[in-house]
Formats: C-alpha cells, structure tokens, sequence
C-alpha cells in the first residue's frame, strides 16, 4: 500500500511540474477530450454477460496507447474524458457473485499518463449488472455510492470528490473547468443532488466573470435547435419554460452568462447545438463521439486569452470559435 500511494504522489508532482511548465510557454492550453471508453476486464465473469459485453473486452490498450502518443503529437497539456470510463462498476460472476476489479485496473492506465487526466462518471460507472434467469442483462445503481467511494480511494482527480473544479490559466485569462457528476440514470441527465447543485452554484458565484467550461457525461436532452437536422433526441426536449427553468441545474444556467460551453459524451455520437437561453446568452452543447466504439474519437479543445477553439472530431480542424468577451 506505501509503494501505490508513493507512486500516487509522485505521479501528481510530476503532472503539476508538466502542467505548469506547458502553461508558462504558451498563452495556448490544449485539451484532448475523450468519451465513453468503457474499458473493461471480462475474464471470470458469467459467461452471458462476457457474451453481451466482449465488443468492449479489447478496450485497455489502445487507450493507453492512445495516452502515450496522442498527447505528445498534438502537444496538448490535459486530457478530459467525460464518462463511461469503465463498462460496469461492478458484474455477476461465474460463481453468482459480483465482483468489483474494474475501477483499479482502469486506474493502471490512469496513472500511465505522462499529462494530468481529469474525468467524470457516467452511468456505466456507477452500475452493477447480472444475469437473470432467460440469461438476459439486467442493471441497477443501489451500489452507486460504494462505487463513487471506491473511485475516489482509485484516482487522483477524485481525491477531494466526484464533481471539482479546475483553473487553467491561458494568457491573463483564467478558465474555470468544472467537472460534474450526473451518472445516475434518472433526470435525462439534469439530475444532480442539492449538495452538488449548492456546490456549482457556489464555485459560479465564487468566480464572477471567468469563462466557465462544464464537463459531464450525459448531455441536455435538445432537438435539433440549429435547424442542422441532428439532434441530442428524437423528440422535443427541453422547452425552457420558466417552471423547468426555475430551480436546478437548468435554472444555474439560464442565470450564468459566463458559461460559455458544456462538454459529454453518452450518446456515442458527434452532435453540437447552441441552445439559446431566456436570459439571453447561448452555450455550445457538445457530445463527443465514444472512444470504444472509434480510437479516433477525439477532440481538441485550444484555450486561448480571447477565444476557444473546439476542433472537428479525430482532427485539428477548427469547428466553432467561441469569443469569450
């Protein structure tokens, strides 16, 4: 246990030495984001489940690899990904037990990054799975706190939590990332506890005017907003009437101008839309499509003194430009 926890701390200084380092030569931050990686190990679990989920039992080396040589190509200084780091918290085995390795084995290639790695949870993180009796999946999240409690013992950037808030200096401009935790299947991803919401609503007041990014796993349900004939959901979604947007997450975000983009994943695709708030401001939503489904499912988020600069997917295209005055 002091050797892990030694090796923990010297892998913190050495990406804090990195960090700073790359922030000191550039008034350009470069962030990679991923999605819904889904890393999982299937050996010794029911041979049922191993048989509905081994589309994702190869995941584990090309993401290390990927954090090997990716960041380098690209000269990016962190990497993002936004849920479904591991495919299950915890699955039925063999012998009708659950067992619960995953997060500590997603933790070996966490720590093999040579930059600073930031997540959040998603659904698939927080869930148990089984077996039932015509052999078909079945799923619950009754363990989900055991499974957050077992994430922050695993994994640096959850020591103090699992929602944060990061500062990034780009030039004399100071981004705010805010790193959320909406895994739980009900809420359409809306749903946050109130001590999460008093928390986000505290750190927004606590930083006035600096741009805000948000990181979560489950995008806001939209239709198609920007008439581009893709949508976040096939159906209406959010309507923005003043009793959905009087209290939670909602309401933070019709009354936060300075929240200038929304980062997540979940959906497996490649969706953006701006969604026009009451208030008057717009926030660019974007999903990112899942990195288990395509190693090239990347994006590159630039951070600059004036503007962000969010790249097409698997390239270093720009996008959308954002000015954020």
């Amino acid at each position: 246990m002091l050797k892990i926890i030694q090796w923990i701390n010297i892998y913190l200084l050495l990406s804090l030495v990195l960090f700073a380092e790359a922030a000191g030569q550039t008034d350009t931050l470069k962030i990679i984001q991923l999605s819904d990686v889904h890393i999982c190990n299937l050996s010794s679990y029911h041979p049922a489940f191993v048989q509905l989920r081994q589309h994702y039992g190869n995941g584990a080396v090309p993401l290390a690899g990927f954090l090997a040589d990716k960041p380098r190509q690209l000269g990016a200084d962190a990497v993002i990904i936004t849920g479904d780091l591991v495919d299950f918290y915890e699955a039925e085995t063999e012998n009708d037990t659950l067992l619960d390795t995953q997060i500590e084995q997603f933790a070996q290639i966490y720590y093999g990054s040579l930059i600073p790695v930031y997540l959040t949870l998603g659904n698939h993180d927080i869930t148990s799975y089984w077996i039932d009796d015509s052999s078909k999946k079945e799923s619950y999240q009754l363990n989900a706190e055991q499974a957050r409690a077992a994430w922050i013992r695993s994994i640096s950037c959850f020591r103090r939590g699992t929602y944060y808030l990061r500062s990034f200096p780009s030039g004399k401009t100071t981004y705010r990332c805010i790193f959320l935790d909406n895994g739980y299947s009900l809420g359409n991803g809306m749903y946050l506890d109130k001590t999460q919401l008093d928390w986000l609503e505290g750190k927004l007041k606590q930083y006035g005017n600096d741009p805000v990014l948000i990181f979560m796993h489950k995008y806001l349900p939209v239709s198609d907003l920007n008439a581009d004939g893709v949508s976040f959901i096939s159906k209406p979604g959010l309507d923005f009437t003043s009793e959905s947007l009087s209290s939670g997450l909602l309401r933070l975000l019709n009354e936060n101008a300075n929240i200038k983009a929304i980062f997540c994943g979940h959906g497996h695709r490649d969706v953006s839309e701006w969604l026009t708030w009451p208030a008057g401001h717009k926030i660019l939503q974007v999903e990112t499509a899942g990195f288990a489904g395509n190693h090239d499912a990347w994006r590159l988020i630039k951070l600059t003194e004036k503007t962000i600069i969010i790249c097409a997917t698997g390239t270093e295209q720009e996008e959308y430009n954002i000015n954020i005055y």
